[in-house]
């Protein structure tokens, strides 16, 4: 059976690219493996504060095993969830080469080029150092709805 990764983490463009890989499962088969990759950076920030990151970490698995995965579960596909530390690109592709996936989903983020530049953007990361295919999928990705619309209207 294939398997798909998405990158989930909660933002707009992770749950559009959420319900993109369920209706991709959805037609082929497919199952599906979402990742929530946090950085180590943000566990050491807290941890500098004294928060307590096993209890950070086990609400961050209540969303992924919650609403983040809520389309995956209207969908009725085939899914399991994985929080991993590290690098989010790094974090993504290695959990895709683990489960031996034919395909990497991530949705796309609107922040600007100066802090791409700056954090060095995981969708840039992905795509440079991939070797499966991999989906980008807009946050403001239309609706089937609305392109169907607009279709009647030309």
């Amino acid at each position: 059976m294939e398997t798909i990764v998405v990158g989930i983490d909660g933002s707009k463009g992770a749950q559009v690219a959420a319900r993109w890989t369920a209706a991709q499962a959805h037609h082929t088969g497919a199952q599906i493996l979402a990742v929530y990759a946090i950085p180590r950076t943000e566990l050491w920030s807290l941890s500098a504060v004294q928060v307590n990151i096993d209890k950070v970490l086990a609400e961050f698995r209540d969303l992924l095993d919650g609403r983040w995965t809520a389309p995956l579960r209207k969908a009725d596909v085939p899914y399991s969830t994985q929080v991993v530390r590290g690098d989010p690109a790094t974090e993504l592709l290695r959990a895709a080469k683990r489960a031996n996936a034919t395909m990497l989903v991530i949705g796309s983020r609107s922040h600007g080029v100066v802090a791409d530049m700056i954090v060095g953007g995981t969708v840039h990361k992905i795509l440079n150092r991939s070797t499966l295919p991999v989906v980008v999928v807009p946050a403001a990705s239309p609706t089937r709805t609305s392109a169907a619309a607009s279709r009647r209207t030309k």
